[in-house]
């Protein structure tokens, strides 16, 4: 389970398709739509990927991980079960059982604002919560730093060689 998050604008797309290209990998299908809006049942859509487990899978984004830094946008997508905390606590646990491999792409804050200057979420100016859920990212990577198949990746600078080891240790 390979994992690509990060705000709006940091590279993401991008990079999953280098990712594509180079490990002949597809990635899943999304629960988001890049609107913001949920495209099936999110929690569903969670609790179904990961039963799958670790496997050379590859995701635009995890709900799971995506929906709580993204909260500030008036129709966010964390709701439902995912506000029951024995669930999402099952949740989080499946998910660091799992250990993906979590390609954080964060590039520095004022490259993502630059570049979400000209990108709406269905005429939503990203710009007005892109450093919050910028932060948010940050925080929550920063929690997690312990985890060794964790990186951030920044496109202006970025470490392919830790990049390639993750992705060898994927698919091996």
């Amino acid at each position: 389970m390979i994992v690509v998050e990060g705000p709006d604008g940091a590279g993401k797309t991008t990079l999953i398709e280098q990712i594509e290209a180079e490990w002949a990998i597809t990635r899943e299908p999304r629960a988001v739509s890049k609107e913001a809006k949920s495209l099936v049942p999110i929690d569903d859509w969670i609790e179904t990927e990961l039963e799958k487990g670790f496997g050379f899978r590859l995701y635009d984004r995890f709900a799971l991980v995506s929906s709580p830094q993204y909260m500030s946008l008036p129709d966010r997508t964390f709701r439902g079960r995912m506000t029951d905390v024995d669930w999402l606590s099952q949740m989080h646990h499946k998910f660091k059982k799992i250990d993906p491999v979590v390609i954080l792409c964060l590039p520095p804050l004022q490259t993502v604002l630059r570049n979400t200057q000209v990108d709406t979420h269905d005429g939503l100016d990203m710009t007005q919560h892109i450093e919050t859920v910028y932060l948010n990212y940050l925080n929550w990577f920063a929690e997690r730093w312990y985890n060794s198949s964790m990186m951030i990746y920044n496109y202006e600078d970025p470490n392919m060689a830790r990049l390639s080891g993750l992705m060898r240790w994927a698919h091996a």
